[in-house]
């Protein structure tokens, strides 16, 4: 179902789900990858924790308003319905959120592509890439990944600038 349903999606936000090209140039390294299937069920456990608390306070006001009329039944199939459609969209875009990310890596350079609604491509150079750390939170450490964060060299010619002008996070699998 969700394979048809991103088939229909993806054309229609004009999204291509092939592989990146690689970057222009030579390069003796060129490797594709996408995100850990592990990041994927992290996401998913922040739908079904969402699922589980939306559905729970539809179902009480249901019930309360089930009480005090029965004329309120469209009311509830209404409210219900909305409930449903609501957590099918948020897990048919986190889906396609996890999908659409896609790593490339160069003798050179790194670059990610994510993104469905907004697509965002970024690419970062090793020779600007300043500092790599590496953190886990308790609930990554649980499901297995880790974020990378890159500090990258600034490249801005404002003299008050920072001289680490930006960073970026990204999600990999642990052994």
């Amino acid at each position: 179902m969700y394979e048809r349903l991103k088939k229909l999606v993806l054309p229609l936000l004009k999204v291509r789900d092939s592989e990146p090209s690689p970057p222009a140039g030579p390069h003796d390294v060129f490797k594709v990858f996408r995100a850990c299937p592990a990041y994927l069920s992290y996401n998913l456990f922040f739908w079904k924790l969402y699922f589980v608390i939306l559905a729970f306070w539809g179902i009480a006001g249901s019930v309360v308003l089930l009480l005090l009329n029965r004329w309120f039944i469209p009311l509830v199939v209404l409210v219900l319905g909305v409930i449903a459609f609501k957590a099918s969209v948020f897990y048919v875009t986190t889906r396609l959120n996890y999908d659409m990310r896609w790593y490339v890596i160069t003798d050179r350079s790194l670059l990610i592509r994510e993104g469905v609604w907004i697509i965002r491509e970024i690419t970062l150079t090793f020779a600007n890439a300043q500092n790599v750390r590496i953190s886990q939170g308790p609930l990554q450490r649980f499901f297995g990944f880790a974020n990378v964060e890159v500090d990258t060299a600034g490249g801005g010619g404002h003299p008050t600038a920072p001289s680490c002008a930006g960073w970026t996070t990204r999600r990999l699998c642990g052994t």
